[in-house]
């Protein structure tokens, strides 16, 4: 009777749920420890006990990054830490060269100019022209030039000249001389200037009238002109250099006169060309000194 009426009772009373968790799982009994389970694995006191001496996986990881299983990382390298050849040879800055002013300087040489056309008249039953009163200069100059600040300079200059015109031409006066002064601006390969020149012909200015006979036309040129003019230099030694120049002359006046017909007062539009030879009198004493203090190629290597 017993016996079933507990079958009853367990019946009632459903299955037992620590029958279904195992040996690994069983509820906590009152009065039992909190902190330990029947799941937790207690220290096998049969194991090795871990060296202190020993190196961890971490510093193992850090000492070799590159290991298998070891994350990659990135290595920052600064640029303090890049070894540099000391065999490299040093970067140097190119030294600026000064550009020589010689306090004097002295040049000459052949120049053309000026030239003055003449008349000219054509007729056309005999098909041809004829100019007559040309003038055509070709002869030397000289130059002296002091410098005033760095590249500013004042000069004189002295030139004569010869009428080269062809004979064919009626050719007016046997040349001109003539002085000048003037301010230019020179620096090491190009230069430009302006003067004021003081010229004066020599030989008679008659001339004959085109398609006609005897001494019948004058032409009077006064004293005074303007240049301006530009040109290139080229150093061909220390002290020693070749300037090709040339210019715009104006002037000077000339009063032509024809019988029968008023007189042509007119400024002359002209020119001046030259080829100069130049020296240093007196050289740039602080570029040599320079030059001289500035290590050449070879001792810089």
């Amino acid at each position: 009777m017993i016996p079933k009426a507990l079958a009853l009772a367990f019946a009632l009373a459903g299955p037992d749920p620590r029958a279904f968790t195992g040996d690994a799982e069983v509820a906590a009994e009152p009065g039992d420890d909190p902190t330990s389970t029947a799941g937790t694995d207690s220290p096998d006191a049969s194991a090795p006990a871990a060296n202190p001496d020993a190196p961890s996986a971490a510093a193992a990881t850090a000492a070799n990054p590159k290991s298998p299983g070891s994350p990659t990382t990135t290595e920052v390298v600064s640029p303090s830490a890049t070894s540099v050849d000391p065999r490299a040879a040093p970067i140097r800055s190119k030294p600026k060269h000064k550009i020589p002013h010689p306090p004097l300087v002295i040049a000459g040489g052949p120049v053309i100019g000026p030239h003055a056309f003449g008349n000219e008249e054509c007729r056309t039953s005999e098909a041809r022209c004829e100019t007559h009163g040309s003038f055509l200069g070709l002869g030397i100059q000289a130059e002296l030039r002091g410098r005033v600040y760095r590249i500013l300079y004042v000069h004189a200059r002295g030139l004569i000249v010869g009428n080269a015109a062809p004979q064919s031409r009626d050719p007016i006066y046997r040349g001109l001389a003539g002085v000048g002064v003037g301010l230019g601006v020179y620096a090491r390969r190009v230069f430009g200037r302006a003067e004021y020149l003081f010229v004066d012909t020599f030989g008679s200015g008659r001339f004959t009238r085109p398609f006609g006979t005897g001494a019948v036309g004058n032409d009077d040129w006064r004293r005074h002109a303007g240049l301006f003019s530009v040109g290139a230099r080229i150093p061909v030694h220390a002290r020693t250099a070749i300037e090709l120049w040339g210019g715009f002359m104006l002037g000077p006046k000339s009063v032509r006169t024809l019988p029968g017909s008023e007189p042509d007062r007119r400024i002359l539009p002209t020119f001046l060309v030259g080829i100069n030879v130049s020296y240093d009198v007196i050289p740039d004493r602080t570029h040599a000194a320079a030059a001289k203090r500035r290590p050449s190629r070879g001792r810089s290597r």
